[in-house]
Protein backbone atom coordinates (compact mmCIF):
# COMPACT_ATOMS: atom_id res chain seq x y z
CA UNK A 1 0.00 0.00 0.00
CA UNK A 2 1.19 3.28 -0.55
CA UNK A 3 1.90 6.47 1.07
CA UNK A 4 -1.20 8.09 -0.53
CA UNK A 5 -3.61 5.66 1.70
CA UNK A 6 -1.39 6.58 4.56
CA UNK A 7 -2.49 10.32 4.76
CA UNK A 8 1.59 10.78 5.75
CA UNK A 9 3.18 14.17 4.47
CA UNK A 10 5.98 13.78 1.81
CA UNK A 11 8.89 15.69 1.70
CA UNK A 12 11.16 16.43 -1.38
CA UNK A 13 14.34 18.40 -1.04
CA UNK A 14 15.40 18.61 -4.57
CA UNK A 15 19.14 18.19 -5.89
CA UNK A 16 20.46 18.21 -9.15
CA UNK A 17 21.71 14.68 -8.85
CA UNK A 18 18.78 13.18 -7.56
CA UNK A 19 15.50 11.93 -9.40
CA UNK A 20 12.29 13.24 -8.45
CA UNK A 21 11.62 9.89 -7.18
CA UNK A 22 14.34 10.16 -4.90
CA UNK A 23 16.72 7.85 -6.96
CA UNK A 24 20.23 8.64 -7.29
CA UNK A 25 21.45 9.83 -11.02
CA UNK A 26 24.74 8.55 -10.54
CA UNK A 27 26.05 10.59 -14.39
CA UNK A 28 25.07 13.53 -13.22
CA UNK A 29 26.52 12.99 -8.91
CA UNK A 30 29.82 12.28 -11.28
CA UNK A 31 29.98 15.11 -12.67
CA UNK A 32 29.32 17.36 -10.54
CA UNK A 33 31.71 15.94 -7.62
CA UNK A 34 34.16 15.71 -10.19
CA UNK A 35 33.82 19.37 -11.08
CA UNK A 36 34.17 20.58 -7.57
CA UNK A 37 37.18 18.29 -7.32
CA UNK A 38 39.30 19.52 -9.84
CA UNK A 39 38.40 23.23 -9.02
CA UNK A 40 39.43 22.50 -5.43
CA UNK A 41 43.04 20.23 -7.19
CA UNK A 42 43.60 23.62 -9.60
CA UNK A 43 43.18 25.85 -6.79
CA UNK A 44 44.48 24.17 -3.21
CA UNK A 45 44.00 25.93 -0.21
CA UNK A 46 40.73 27.63 -1.87
CA UNK A 47 38.64 29.08 0.95
CA UNK A 48 35.13 27.75 1.21
CA UNK A 49 33.72 30.87 0.42
CA UNK A 50 35.28 31.02 -3.20
CA UNK A 51 33.82 27.88 -3.73
CA UNK A 52 30.32 28.96 -2.91
CA UNK A 53 30.51 32.29 -4.95
CA UNK A 54 32.13 30.49 -8.11
CA UNK A 55 28.99 28.11 -8.14
CA UNK A 56 26.21 30.50 -7.19
CA UNK A 57 25.15 30.74 -10.58
CA UNK A 58 24.44 26.94 -11.02
CA UNK A 59 24.54 25.48 -7.76
CA UNK A 60 22.56 26.24 -4.13
CA UNK A 61 24.76 27.08 -1.15
CA UNK A 62 23.78 23.87 0.41
CA UNK A 63 24.14 21.49 -2.80
CA UNK A 64 28.04 22.73 -2.74
CA UNK A 65 28.15 22.15 1.03
CA UNK A 66 27.06 18.39 0.90
CA UNK A 67 29.48 17.91 -2.34
CA UNK A 68 32.17 18.82 0.03
CA UNK A 69 31.05 16.69 2.59
CA UNK A 70 30.56 14.08 0.18
CA UNK A 71 34.31 14.57 -1.26
CA UNK A 72 35.42 15.09 2.27
CA UNK A 73 33.84 11.77 3.53
CA UNK A 74 35.58 9.90 0.67
CA UNK A 75 38.86 11.15 1.67
CA UNK A 76 39.06 12.99 -1.28
CA UNK A 77 39.82 16.26 0.35
CA UNK A 78 40.66 17.82 3.98
CA UNK A 79 38.82 20.87 5.83
CA UNK A 80 40.92 23.11 7.19
CA UNK A 81 39.86 25.56 9.40
CA UNK A 82 42.62 29.13 10.16
CA UNK A 83 41.23 31.26 13.26
CA UNK A 84 41.81 34.54 13.39
CA UNK A 85 43.81 35.80 16.45
CA UNK A 86 42.02 38.94 18.22
CA UNK A 87 42.89 42.14 17.68
CA UNK A 88 45.72 42.83 20.67
CA UNK A 89 45.64 46.37 21.81
CA UNK A 90 47.53 47.97 24.74
CA UNK A 91 45.16 47.76 27.04
CA UNK A 92 43.63 44.42 25.98
CA UNK A 93 43.28 41.49 28.81
CA UNK A 94 46.30 39.17 28.41
CA UNK A 95 45.34 35.50 27.62
CA UNK A 96 47.65 33.00 29.34
CA UNK A 97 48.01 29.89 27.98
CA UNK A 98 44.79 27.27 29.18
CA UNK A 99 43.14 29.46 31.12
CA UNK A 100 40.34 32.00 30.14
CA UNK A 101 40.30 30.29 26.80
CA UNK A 102 37.00 29.63 25.16
CA UNK A 103 36.57 26.11 23.51
CA UNK A 104 37.23 25.28 20.46
CA UNK A 105 34.16 24.77 19.42
CA UNK A 106 32.85 28.10 20.35
CA UNK A 107 35.60 29.54 18.69
CA UNK A 108 34.89 28.00 15.57
CA UNK A 109 30.95 28.95 15.52
CA UNK A 110 32.23 32.19 14.95
CA UNK A 111 31.97 32.66 11.18
CA UNK A 112 33.43 36.35 11.24
CA UNK A 113 37.17 34.96 13.12
CA UNK A 114 37.73 31.76 10.86
CA UNK A 115 38.35 30.79 7.45
CA UNK A 116 37.81 27.39 6.27
CA UNK A 117 39.53 25.88 3.13
CA UNK A 118 39.95 23.17 1.08
CA UNK A 119 43.07 21.02 0.34
CA UNK A 120 43.03 17.73 -2.34
CA UNK A 121 44.84 14.84 -0.67
CA UNK A 122 47.25 12.90 -2.90
CA UNK A 123 44.92 9.84 -3.82
CA UNK A 124 41.61 12.01 -4.26
CA UNK A 125 41.35 10.79 -8.01
CA UNK A 126 42.00 7.40 -7.36
CA UNK A 127 39.48 7.26 -4.81
CA UNK A 128 36.82 9.37 -6.18
CA UNK A 129 37.40 6.54 -9.25
CA UNK A 130 36.89 3.89 -6.98
CA UNK A 131 33.31 5.64 -6.06
CA UNK A 132 32.12 5.39 -10.06
CA UNK A 133 34.45 2.82 -11.58
CA UNK A 134 32.73 1.65 -14.37
CA UNK A 135 30.14 5.15 -14.87
CA UNK A 136 30.46 7.19 -17.86
CA UNK A 137 30.57 10.89 -17.21
CA UNK A 138 26.67 12.80 -17.40
CA UNK A 139 28.24 13.75 -20.57
CA UNK A 140 28.32 11.15 -23.26
CA UNK A 141 29.84 12.71 -25.74
CA UNK A 142 32.76 13.98 -23.65
CA UNK A 143 34.41 10.74 -24.97
CA UNK A 144 34.24 10.87 -28.41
Amino acid sequence: RGLRGCGERVCFVGRPWRGVDGHLNMPVCKGMLEAVLYHIMSRPGVPESCLLQYYQGVLQPVAVLELLRGLESLGCIQKRTLRKPASVSLFSRPVVEGLGQASEAEALSCHESTVTFYEPTLDCTIRLGRVFPHDINWNKWIHL
